[in-house]
């Protein structure tokens, strides 16, 4: 059986898993690496993703005795990195994609570019993050840096593709998030560039996913374990392997990505929307469509920290061998659809779609003597499904969703798939191995590229565990209480801001 490895460089740690062209995974591996966190500063160290990546491909190697069956390797990573490259080297650490380092430098592109131009362009509001801001502050407080680099890399896949074969490339999806893109064009926004004063000479090569980057050196195959001369495919960032993945790769199948922080998303065929919705317009891989994002800056977190303030509370003797997590979900399922009126917004850190608000804060609204505290924990299931709601409604409304996959940890909890199904009105699947989407969408753009597969969403590839149908009075409950959900924070917003100002 052919096989790829595919590789994941994520925030804290580096993934590998062996697969093969049907989608199963034969083994998997991580390891981890360190964060740095300054104030505003965000940054890893590239040598850190090698030394990870090394690790993982070894330990593959050890437990996958199979080389000759290895086919090419393919990676995906985080998105939205600044890596700096002389010759040989890595300059700097790498400034991440949550770096808010270069807010001064974010609202002088708006005062010299303006807010439409940067829309048009590049199809996304642009902020401290973009590295758009980033490169200017690197020009400003380290030039040293800005005029010794040779290449930049957007990607920690990028780097890691570099280490492998040389190849200093990005993909589509990467670069539609950096503010150097232009999304009309797919090409580099060197207009933009220009009217900042920024180099264009040092960015990566665009290359499409289907095109191999290299094959693997000899000091990459001594460094790894790799066969010398093995196919390396760059892949695709990280949000375009998760879609991929969750089998939303193309057609009407959208998802939900249920981590502690997560997102709905899907494929499109039509142009960007509004930025200003909350919505972000990444370039599909295939440089055509557009993957549409909606992110939740606090998705399963929200139960995670309810989790963490009453689970050890919950101390009856049938519950005493659960998890905090399990207990408030077995309780949870006891209250009855709409939680006796309870309504939660989660928004614990802020919000960024469909609506951007720092300020923005967790509410239960409607608790009354007889609320039980069972329906305070599903109410907050039912929120984090009624905010993806919301979401949903700034996407292009002549899609909408006929299957919703969901994934990440929140996907354990059939009780959350169930609502999910019942406040979107759709089936709802569950993904067999949710820990796994993004390597195995890494692997299936493979396998399309290979041969093996026809296309991103093969019938027989994505092995599902439950499949969730809505339940028709479920779905009426959800639907009355929707409007009263969806207006609470535009009548909560100044009071929000208020409450921020008092800096307590």
């Amino acid at each position: 059986m052919q096989t790829v490895i595919a590789l994941d460089i994520g925030t804290t740690a580096a993934k590998a898993a062996v697969v093969d062209c049907n989608g199963k995974i034969y083994a998997s591996v991580s390891a981890t690496y360190p964060l740095f966190k300054q104030g505003p500063e965000v940054t890893q160290s590239p040598s850190d993703w090698w030394q990870a990546t090394q690790q993982c491909i070894r330990s593959l190697l050890d437990a996958y005795h199979k080389k000759s069956e290895l086919s090419a390797v393919v990676l995906t990573g985080q998105m939205q990195d600044l890596i700096l490259l002389d010759s040989q080297n890595v300059l700097a650490p790498a400034i991440l994609y949550s770096d808010l380092r270069a807010v001064q430098e974010a609202n002088q592109i708006y005062e010299q570019i303006g807010e439409e131009t940067l829309i048009r362009v590049t199809g996304n509001l642009q902020d401290a993050s973009s590295l758009l801001a980033k490169l200017l502050w690197l020009r400003e407080h380290s030039p040293e840096f800005y005029t010794s680099a040779e290449r930049i890399l957007i990607g920690a896949h990028d780097y890691i593709t570099y280490r492998l074969c040389g190849a200093a490339v990005t993909d589509y999806t990467t670069a539609s998030t950096t503010g150097l893109f232009d999304l009309n064009r797919n090409q580099w926004a060197e207009s933009l560039m220009t009217q900042l004063q920024l180099r264009c000479d040092w960015l990566p090569d665009l290359l499409p996913y289907e095109q191999p980057a290299g094959r693997v050196s000899r000091s990459a195959g001594e460094a790894t374990g790799l066969p010398e001369g093995l196919p390396v495919f760059h892949g695709v960032g990280d949000a375009a392997a998760a879609t991929i993945g969750a089998a939303a790769g193309e057609g009407s199948c959208w998802y939900v990505y249920l981590g502690t922080s997560g997102w709905l998303a899907a494929v499109f065929d039509s142009p960007p929307v509004d930025p200003r919705s909350g919505i972000f317009n990444l370039r599909h891989p295939d440089g055509k469509r557009l993957i549409l994002i909606g992110p939740m800056l606090t998705a399963a977190g929200n139960f995670e920290w309810l989790a963490q303030q009453f689970g050890g509370l919950e101390s009856s003797t049938a519950l005493e061998n659960l998890t905090s997590y399990e207990k408030l979900t077995h309780l949870a399922a006891k209250a009855a659809p709409g939680s006796n009126g309870v309504l939660f917004l989660p928004y614990l850190n802020g919000e960024r779609s469909p609506f951007r608000d720092p300020n923005a804060r967790g509410v239960f609204f409607g608790l009354s003597l007889s609320t039980a505290r069972q329906e305070m924990y599903r109410a907050v299931l039912e929120g984090v499904a009624f905010a993806m709601r919301t979401i949903r409604d700034s996407m292009p409304s002549e899609h909408a969703p006929q299957r919703l996959s969901l994934v990440g940890g929140g996907a354990r909890s059939l009780l959350w798939g169930q609502i999910f199904a019942d406040v979107f009105d759709c089936p709802v699947v569950i993904l067999a191995d949710p820990g796994e989407v993004g390597t195995r969408g890494a692997a299936l753009a493979a396998a399309k590229v290979l041969g093996w597969q026809p296309n991103l969403t093969p019938a027989d590839y994505f092995p599902i565990e439950h499949t969730l149908y809505p339940i028709r009075e479920n779905v009426t409950c959800y639907n009355r209480l929707y409007p009263i959900f969806s207006s609470l924070y535009p009548h909560l917003k100044s009071s929000f801001q208020a409450l921020a100002s008092l800096s307590l």
